[in-house]
Order: structure tokens, then C-alpha cells, then sequence
């Protein structure tokens, strides 16, 4: 009984936390912004294991992620990579790049779930990590995260080309349209596409192996823009 009110305190202060912020995601990084990655530093993590530091020189965005990257070394030459050679990349934000991070929660909501909110995401870095996405042939694409710092059960990756329209001149993104979709990546699995229309149908499915989670829920009522809360509350319950 104590657990259980427990629970339900914790998402009851999510709740209260978070739901005056968008989907508390990073914002997710369209095409047309991708030029203004250009010479930033950046941080390459190998499949192999070796990690390269340089600044990103371009590469070639397809749909939901890059199928191929260029860096700048500091020695001056450029190098290529494929996917399947990186475990993830780190790309240093600029001014015009700015992330839609979620709140710093009250302390009250820290005590109760031991997390310190200024270390749930990089507020330096958009990151990206090499996933299988849900095509039919297995395709490996550079995706962005998400939810970097509640990502250690399901990974949460942008599906930049169904979003609702946004305002953009030139380069300069001046608003961001709604996500329609994500990609979500449990225990190394391949990439499902979760949607905004059939969200609420599909979330005893997406969260069956936590009974606490769907305890916690059974009340309320399922809305697309508490996806991020969802996939927190997940993370910090089921261990």
C-alpha cells in the first residue's frame, strides 16, 4: 500500500511538473537546420570503441537520420563515416540551435525520486546514435535523441518528417511544429514508429513489462503531449 501511494505521488508531481511544457523532449533538429551544425565541434563515439574529437564537416540526412557523416580532424583532414562505424555523436549546439529542455523539478520531487533534473540532458550537445529503423531491410541510421539522462529503458529518437508545419526563413527555424511521431528503441531492439493518432491504444502494448506503470496510469487519461512524462515515469520505475 505505502509503494503504491508512492507511485502515485511521484506522478501525480510529474504531472504537476511537467504539464505545462510541450513534450518535454529536446527539440527535435529538422533538415533544414542541419547546416548550421557546420564547424561545430563535435564528438564521435566508434563502434570499435575509439572516440574521435573534430568538427562536423557535413554529411547526408535522410529522413528520420544521417546515413553518412564528414569530420573535420584536428589535424585538418576530413574524415567519412558510415552508421555502422559510430555508436553515437555528439554535435556542439549553437544560437541558432537552441534545445527545448523539460523543468528543473521542485527540490520536494528530487528528494522523492533521487534525480537531479540539471543532469537529466545535455544542454551543450544534440545527440545522435546509430539505431536499425523500422524499414523492412535492416537500415541503420544516424538518430537524434531524445530524451538523453531518462533513456536507459526505452531511447526516444526524432521523427523530423512527421511533424506538423513550422515556420522557418531561410535556415533560421523560427518555430517548431508538432511531433506527430517517434521512434522509440527498447533494450537494443529495432526502431517501432510510436504515433500521435494511435498513442493512447497502444500504450498497455508499449508499457506491458511494467505493471507499476500501468497501475499508475489506469486513471488518467492518455494524451499524446504527456508522452515524455510517460517515458520518465517508466524509466525511473521499472528497474
Amino acid at each position: 500500500m505505502k509503494k503504491r501511494m508512492f507511485t502515485s505521488l511521484v506522478v501525480l508531481a510529474f504531472i504537476l511538473t511537467i504539464n505545462a511544457y510541450s513534450q518535454g523532449f529536446v527539440e527535435t533538429a529538422e533538415q533544414g537546420t542541419i547546416s548550421t551544425f557546420y564547424n561545430n565541434s563535435c564528438i564521435l563515439k566508434l563502434a570499435s570503441g575509439e572516440e574521435i574529437q573534430g568538427k562536423f564537416a557535413g554529411g547526408v540526412y535522410v529522413n528520420n537520420g544521417f546515413s553518412r557523416v564528414s569530420v573535420k580532424l584536428e589535424n585538418g583532414e576530413k574524415a567519412k563515416f558510415m552508421p555502422e562505424q559510430i555508436a553515437s555523436m555528439q554535435i556542439k549546439t549553437s544560437e541558432l540551435m537552441r534545445l527545448t529542455m523539460i523543468s528543473e523539478a521542485s527540490s520536494s520531487i528530487k528528494e522523492m525520486v533521487k534525480t537531479d533534473f540539471n543532469a537529466i540532458v545535455n544542454r551543450d550537445y544534440i545527440i545522435f546514435e546509430t539505431e536499425l529503423t523500422p524499414k523492412k531491410t535492416d537500415t541503420r541510421r544516424l538518430l537524434q535523441l531524445l530524451n538523453p539522462g531518462f533513456d536507459s529503458k526505452i531511447k526516444v529518437f526524432a521523427e523530423p518528417g512527421k511533424q506538423t508545419g513550422s515556420l522557418s526563413v531561410g535556415e533560421l527555424q523560427l518555430t517548431g511544429g508538432e511531433d506527430r511521431a517517434y521512434l522509440f528503441v527498447k533494450n537494443g531492439e529495432k526502431a517501432i514508429q510510436v504515433k500521435k493518432g494511435s498513442y493512447s491504444e497502444n500504450f498497455n502494448e508499449l508499457y506491458s513489462d511494467c505493471p507499476q506503470m500501468l497501475e499508475s496510469f489506469k486513471d488518467q487519461k492518455i494524451k499524446w503531449e504527456d508522452v515524455a512524462l510517460h517515458v520518465y515515469v517508466y524509466d525511473q520505475l521499472c528497474k
